[in-house]
């Protein structure tokens, strides 16, 4: 099983979300705020910065490519109004990518990548390796 998380996010800025809104002319899909907890699961765990957040909002069994294709025709439809974000604030396009270690591949097709790159946006990527086989108590 992969599981994926593909987001574009608008970090560390101090004033109320609400004004990114208006700049984005979209509603986010998320809003962290810095010092909240990230769940209830962890209550001291806390998120270290403020984050705006755009995500594919495909279930995270879909593939990469679906995601980022996702992902890409809502930043498409944000304009001129992209451009003013970059401009103004710290951007970012984030991808996390759970994989078993008996399938790592990771590809993107050139032309997704290109309409990425139309669109001035560089892509991160954070893979992280999880092993197939169940812990034992002797790990």
């Amino acid at each position: 099983m992969i599981e994926h998380h593909v987001y574009f996010a608008v970090f560390g800025f101090d004033e109320d979300p609400a004004i990114i809104t208006r700049v984005a002319g979209v509603t986010p899909d998320d809003i962290w705020r810095q010092g909240e907890s990230y769940s209830a699961l962890t209550p001291e765990a806390r998120r270290m910065e403020n984050r705006w957040i755009l995500a594919s909002n495909l279930d995270q069994q879909a593939s990469h490519r679906e995601h980022f294709e996702a992902l890409l025709i809502k930043l498409e439809a944000l304009g001129d109004n992209l451009t003013t974000l970059r401009q103004t604030y710290r951007c970012g396009i984030g991808v996390s990518q759970y994989f078993f270690m008996d399938d790592p591949a990771f590809y993107l097709p050139g032309d997704l990548m290109n309409r990425y790159r139309a669109l001035s946006l560089t892509l991160t990527f954070d893979q992280l390796g999880l092993d197939a086989s169940p812990a034992t108590s002797d790990d």
